[in-house]
């Protein structure tokens, strides 16, 4: 689809592939007049900037000149200094060769003009330059003078040898892409001459014995040193010939579809199986030269196009420059297209004074012109994918092990078939334990066998720290998970209610031994006297008779003077308090209190809160005990968050662990996660 468009009749040249951005060079074409008569010459440089939705082309820079341009080409010379845009060289219909500075015109500076020579005595119409030299150029004009510049030293070209006889146009010349000594010229006869440099003579002549070629363009094969193309302008011949030096003596292949002469050939460098055409049947194609089929044509309009080039840059765009004063940028990639239908008869009209057109007194009537239309048109894409979007290998795990692999095979570049190209499916195990625990898992999670496989890894368990893992998760497939929470703590329930009772007793006897001061009924007294002497037991036991309000006051004594936290803590139901500010070395202590008062509605919060001071802590066997808090409050995140951060995170496994959101079977989830990470079972 077109992309960009201005008006001109011009020569063009992009902007070499290192150049960024994307420029286009613009001559003034010779021999052509547009609508207006103007017959100035200028040189312009626009920007390809294709972030603009707009048709319009943006002008950096402009440089008029003497003569009107039959070629023109943009080369990469000295672009390794920094801030170099290269050199452009104009071949003018006067016979001069010019070397612009792009900088130059770009910055608008005076200096544009580097080189100029006279040497040929007609028309300029070739040029190009050395794939491996770019201070190499080579130029092409009448009388069969061709001649190679030197930019470093541009006086003084040299000649590939002695002119041919009879003597006639070099219509075009071409550096070899492959081999950097070689350069071939042609002529409108249809004859062409590979010249060798290093011994400046000819070593190969190709001419068609039809003698109804007349060329007007010729490229050597990107990659097959020895192939290159003859393109014919002839009506009665309009096809593309494609030669292989080692069997000169018919086409290797003929391209047979304009059906009237050929104008331009461009070929792709990013991929030798995109050949762009365009003829005087108004028609652009581009071939696969391998196969000569037409794998796409461009929408033009019913003028002749007589030069396309690929964007050395980006290579799905294309410009075209035809006869009707449009410069046009293509993309083959497809699309959608409005496609307005310009007309000149606004151009033509500005060009007379209505008023007084040819000093006859006389107004010019109107022009009745149809009204310009728009055309929605869907353009396809190229048949077949460019070389620059094909992956040259690709490989990707399927479910399973499976392995799924493709390449491109190594072939001969002149090889003409087809290549058929293959997927391959493996099968790869590298982690035989790996699957095998994975496969255990998942028996279990089909069977629900859960406290049996929890066993069964507390059995063969490595390691004490692994065994306390499993048993916590265990408990959460039993019932009275927190009862047996605090016997994994190593909190026995009968045990505690048997110290209870036993102090009790105790109390009780040591009140009795006491009895005897309280005959008068002053338990107020009595609780006074026995806090002073350190006798809290008492002190308490005598409140309970003394009433609600001298019980709370005896407690609120006691606990002041009491610095133990957990006791006050189970008085006044503060667990906040202790999960905060009771030493680490007691997390068991602190634990085996929530399991035992905390509700359900505060419990798994304070279980959060003691398993994040001991993850602070930072050390392995802190963040291990923090597990424990997670399993207890059944927060998978924080647990995986923990547990992850003692073990390898570079696998990919442990990093997406990280991410695991809630869902009723948490605590199966971490027993897959925490059985089919290898490293994790290395690490505990």
């Amino acid at each position: 689809m077109r992309v960009k468009e201005i008006l001109r009749t011009a020569t063009q040249a992009w902007s070499p592939a290192t150049k960024h951005p994307v420029y286009l060079a613009l001559g003034t074409a010779a021999q052509q007049l547009d609508a207006s008569f103007n017959t100035s010459a200028v040189l312009e440089i626009f920007e390809m900037d294709f972030a603009d939705s707009s048709m319009d082309m943006k002008l950096r820079g402009t440089l008029p000149t003497s003569n009107r341009f039959h070629s023109l080409i943009w080369v990469a010379f000295d672009m390794e200094v920094k801030g170099s845009s290269g050199r452009l060289i104009g071949g003018s219909e006067s016979g001069s060769v010019t070397v612009f500075s792009p900088d130059a015109i770009l910055s608008a500076a005076e200096d544009a003009v580097i080189g100029q020579s006279n040497k040929h005595t007609g028309p300029v119409h070739a040029l190009d330059y050395n794939r491996f030299q770019s201070n190499l150029i080579a130029s092409g004009a009448s009388d069969s003078e061709i001649y190679i510049w030197d930019l470093n030293n541009f006086s003084n070209p040299m000649t590939p040898g002695t002119k041919s006889q009879p003597a006639e146009d070099v219509s075009v010349v071409a550096w070899n892409s492959q081999v950097q000594h070689i350069l071939a010229s042609a002529n409108p006869s249809g004859k062409a001459i590979v010249w060798d440099l290093r011994k400046n003579e000819p070593i190969i002549k190709i001419s068609d014995h039809s003698n109804r070629m007349h060329c007007s363009g010729m490229l050597w094969h990107p990659d097959v040193a020895t192939q290159l193309l003859l393109a014919s302008e002839d009506d009665r011949l309009p096809v593309i010939q494609m030669w292989d030096l080692r069997f000169a003596t018919s086409p290797l292949k003929v391209l047979e579809s304009h059906t009237r002469g050929i104008l331009s050939i461009s070929w792709s460098q990013a991929d030798p199986e995109l050949l762009l055409s365009s003829g005087k049947d108004n028609r652009i194609l581009c071939w696969n030269p391998n196969t000569g089929e037409v794998i796409y044509e461009l929408p033009t309009a019913n003028q002749w196009c007589f030069d396309v080039q690929w964007c050395p840059r980006n290579p799905a765009l294309l410009s075209a420059a035809s006869f009707d004063g449009r410069i046009s940028v293509y993309s083959v990639m497809g699309g959608r297209l409005q496609q307005h239908q310009h007309s000149t008869v606004d151009q033509i009209s500005a060009s007379f004074d209505t008023s007084d057109p040819f000093g006859t007194g006389q107004t010019l009537p109107p022009l009745q012109v149809p009204q310009p239309s728009v055309e929605t048109t869907i353009i396809p894409p190229l048949k077949k994918p460019p070389k620059w979007v094909r992956r040259p290998v690709g490989a990707s795990f399927a479910f399973g092990g499976k392995l799924v692999t493709f390449e491109s095979p190594n072939v001969a570049p002149q090889q003409q078939q087809p290549i058929r190209r293959q997927v391959h499916v493996s099968q790869v195990t590298t982690e035989t334990e790996f699957l095998q625990r994975s496969d255990e898992l998942q028996a279990a999670l089909q069977s629900g066998s859960f406290s049996s496989y929890c066993h069964g890894k507390i059995s063969s368990a490595p390691s004490d720290a692994e065994q306390d893992i499993w048993r916590f998760l265990m408990v959460n497939f039993e019932d009275e998970a927190r009862v047996k929470f605090l016997r994994l703590l190593g909190f026995s329930k009968d045990e505690l209610q048997r110290k209870v009772s036993h102090q009790t007793t105790a109390l009780s006897t040591f009140g009795f031994i006491h009895y005897q001061a309280l005959l008068v009924g002053n338990f107020e007294a009595a609780v006074d006297l026995c806090l002073n002497d350190g006798r809290f037991a008492e002190a308490i036991l005598l409140s309970i008779s003394g009433g609600e309000e001298l019980l709370k006051k005896t407690q609120q004594r006691y606990l002041h003077r009491q610095t133990n936290s957990l006791i006050s803590s189970v008085v006044t139901h503060n667990w906040c308090d202790i999960v905060q500010s009771c030493e680490l070395d007691n997390w068991k202590e602190a634990l085996a209190a929530l399991l035992t008062y905390a509700n359900l509605e505060a419990f798994a919060p304070l279980c959060d809160t003691l398993g994040s001071r001991l993850q602070a802590d930072g050390t392995e066997k802190c963040c291990l005990q923090a597990c424990l808090c997670f399993i207890c409050s059944g927060n998978i995140k924080r647990l995986v968050e923990c547990w992850t951060s003692q073990r390898d995170c570079s696998s990919p496994l442990a990093s997406a662990l990280r991410y695991l959101p809630d869902s009723p079977d948490q605590v199966h989830t971490l027993i897959h996660i925490y059985i089919c990470d290898p490293a994790a079972q290395k690490q505990s």
